[in-house]
Order: C-alpha cells, then sequence, then structure tokens
C-alpha cells in the first residue's frame, strides 16, 4: 500500500516542483534579473530609451575617437547578452567621430621633410611614385589624398615625386652605420636620401641594446634614391 502511495506521490512532487521553478524563474527572472541588450550604434536617447524598458540605467563614461558618427555609441559595459540586477547602471561611451586632421599642403616640400611631418601627425605612408621633372630632386609634386581636406588619423597617404627612382645620376652608397645607436643611423640614413626599412632585433652578447650591427645593404654599395635599408639591432 505503501509503495502505492509513494508511486502517485512521486509524480505529483515532480509536478509541483517543475512548476514552482517555472514560476520562480519567471517572476525572479524577469523582475530581478535582465539579459543587457546591444547599445552599441545607438544615440544616448535611443540607448536610454531601450534600457529602462528592461529596468536597466544608462551612464556616459566619457567619449573616444571611432568611426562611428559623433554621438553613437562605440562600447558598453557590461557587453550585450550579459545577466544583471535590476536597475544595473550600463556604462556607455560615446564617439566623438573621426580624429581628423588639418595638415597643410606639401607641395613643394622636400620629400624627407614631407614624411617626417605626415608620421608625426599618425599617416601612414603608403607609395612614393617618381616622375621626370624639371625641378629639384625628391620635391613633392601631389599627395594622395588631397590634403586640402581633412584626413583621418592613421590613414594611408602617397607622394609623387619629381625626378626618377631609376636615374642613374641619382644613384647613392649605402653608408656605414654598424656600431651607431639606432636613432642616430635613422638620422643618418635619412640625411642621405634612403629610408629606415624594417628593424630586426638579434640577440648580441656584449653589445647593448639597440646598436645596429648590420644592415640589408651593404654599406658602400650603390642604390636608388629613397631605397629602404633594414638594420639588424642588437637586443
Amino acid at each position: 500500500m505503501n509503495f502505492r502511495k509513494n508511486i502517485l506521490l512521486y509524480p505529483g512532487l515532480f509536478v509541483l516542483i517543475f512548476f514552482s521553478y517555472k514560476v520562480f524563474t519567471r517572476y525572479y527572472f524577469h523582475d530581478f534579473l535582465h539579459e543587457v541588450p546591444a547599445v552599441i550604434g545607438l544615440s544616448e536617447k535611443e540607448a536610454r530609451k531601450l534600457l529602462s524598458k528592461n529596468d536597466l540605467e544608462i551612464k556616459v563614461m566619457g567619449e573616444q575617437y571611432s568611426h562611428l558618427p559623433e554621438g553613437q555609441i562605440v562600447v558598453q559595459n557590461p557587453k550585450e547578452n550579459s545577466v544583471v540586477k535590476s536597475g544595473r547602471r550600463i556604462q556607455v561611451w560615446l564617439s566623438r567621430g573621426q580624429n581628423l586632421l588639418q595638415i597643410p599642403s606639401l607641395v613643394g616640400t622636400n620629400l624627407l621633410t614631407a614624411q617626417s611631418l605626415v608620421q608625426q601627425q599618425g599617416l601612414i605612408i603608403d607609395k612614393i611614385s617618381y616622375i621626370p621633372k624639371d625641378l629639384p630632386y625628391n620635391e613633392i609634386l601631389a599627395t594622395d589624398p588631397d590634403l586640402s581636406k581633412p584626413v583621418a588619423k592613421g590613414s594611408k597617404i602617397s607622394f609623387l615625386v619629381s625626378g626618377s627612382a631609376n636615374s642613374s645620376d641619382l644613384n647613392l652608397k649605402v653608408p656605414d652605420v654598424i656600431g651607431y645607436p639606432v636613432e642616430d643611423a635613422k638620422f643618418i640614413l635619412e640625411a642621405e636620401q634612403l629610408l629606415l626599412g624594417n628593424i630586426i632585433k638579434k640577440p648580441s652578447e656584449g653589445t647593448e641594446a639597440g646598436i645596429v650591427l648590420g644592415t640589408s645593404i651593404p654599406a658602400g654599395r650603390s642604390v636608388n634614391l629613397s631605397t629602404k635599408i633594414d638594420l639588424i639591432v642588437s637586443e
């Protein structure tokens, strides 16, 4: 008899536990815990409205440059789909738009001067093209993009330069920079109208870090204008 009672009792307990769990999760989860919605790409007003529907608040922490339009949210914390308590403040950072730079025209400027300027401003040098011109060699004829308009920091820039990279009268000799600190070697190369290529670090016992041990092209060899020279440097 007791056995029959137990058989009837167990399913009843299971059903009771199941429905108790469903009721608990339904009310507890929806009243006390919430999934954080995605607010990246929304304005502060849009995000505030969306979060309030989920019983969450918003707190603007600051601004940062971004590819997103100014005023849109670029970062949120916690991330979307995180489970948080009711009333939690979601931290957001707003876009300031792109970090645009206003660089003066470089036309007529010497290539090395132009390279130094754009690198200091955070641009990346892409291509250097030469065309024959009856002008001082290495003079900037044009830039791409045109600097009459602001450019975003980190953009690539190319130069059109007077002269020819293959002209025999513009051949230069690689200077001997072995034994120099890397910054001094870079200065020497630029003074010779050459470019610093890659810096390859190599262990060297008894040599302090940052000293040039070798070059990708031996010293004294003839090279074209603006050739890139890789440096092997002690680490």
